[in-house]
């Protein structure tokens, strides 16, 4: 895992966030498969609040750690340079207090309409492709806390491991539901919507809580989704 809320210090290194999709399919699957455990003995909402908990504590919170600062951070009323030493308060505001509440009612709402035996699938797939997604944003993006990010060319081997994982996630979708291969792209562009509107706010710039606000939001957003989609 990359603790993007804790390391604003220096740039995230590139070829480790290419691997971050590999995480977040493992912690998906274990989480979903903790909710079709427990489906096993009780009924809703218990399946959906154990795999949310699940991916929670598997996680260590950290991307949720970004989003909670983000949510302090970006919408204060302050100028951009107030707003960037507010995202390095490890402390939470009320913004994120409230930030988590509605965050977690969507999440576990979009778990309760994901069956249990779809669980694993489901969460795999989320945990994979949000973290893909915001791969592109080292490159879309100015970080604010170094004089500048590596954009030199990709090397041979994060190319691959790029196209390799997007491949794998694609596959993934197609094996929810050919309707569900639409949220691949879906999910680049609601990450880099999320970067650009808190660059905006942040002057031109973003964190790397941002980067786990980011991974948060398309995670649930694609939840939501693949709770509506027709599955094979």
């Amino acid at each position: 895992m990359i603790p993007f809320g804790r390391t604003d210090a220096s740039p995230p290194d590139r070829l480790a966030i290419v691997m971050l999709p590999l995480v977040g399919a493992g912690i998906g699957a274990a989480s979903g498969a903790s909710g079709m455990l427990v489906a096993r003995w009780a009924a809703e909402p218990w399946p959906a609040l154990v795999a949310f908990a699940a991916a929670v504590l598997l996680s260590g919170a950290i991307h949720i750690d970004g989003f909670l600062d983000c949510c302090d951070g970006v919408l204060a009323s302050a100028p951009p340079q107030r707003r960037l030493e507010i995202l390095k308060d490890p402390r939470h505001g009320t913004y994120a207090v409230v930030g988590m509440v509605v965050l977690a009612l969507f999440w576990v709402a979009a778990l309760q309409r994901i069956a249990p035996a779809h669980l694993v699938l489901a969460l795999a797939f989320s945990g994979a492709l949000a973290r893909l997604a915001a791969v592109p944003l080292l490159r879309l993006f100015r970080y604010a806390y170094a004089a500048s990010v590596s954009r030199d060319a990709d090397t041979p081997a994060e190319f691959a491991g790029f196209a390799v994982l997007t491949l794998g996630t694609a596959l993934l979708a197609a094996a929810i539901s050919p309707s569900a291969l639409l949220l691949v792209p879906a999910a680049f562009v609601l990450a880099a919507a999320i970067a650009w509107g808190c660059s905006r706010r942040l002057g031109d710039v973003v964190t790397g809580d941002v980067y786990g606000a980011a991974i948060v939001l398309v995670e649930v957003a694609l939840l939501v989704a693949i709770g509506g989609v027709p599955w094979r």
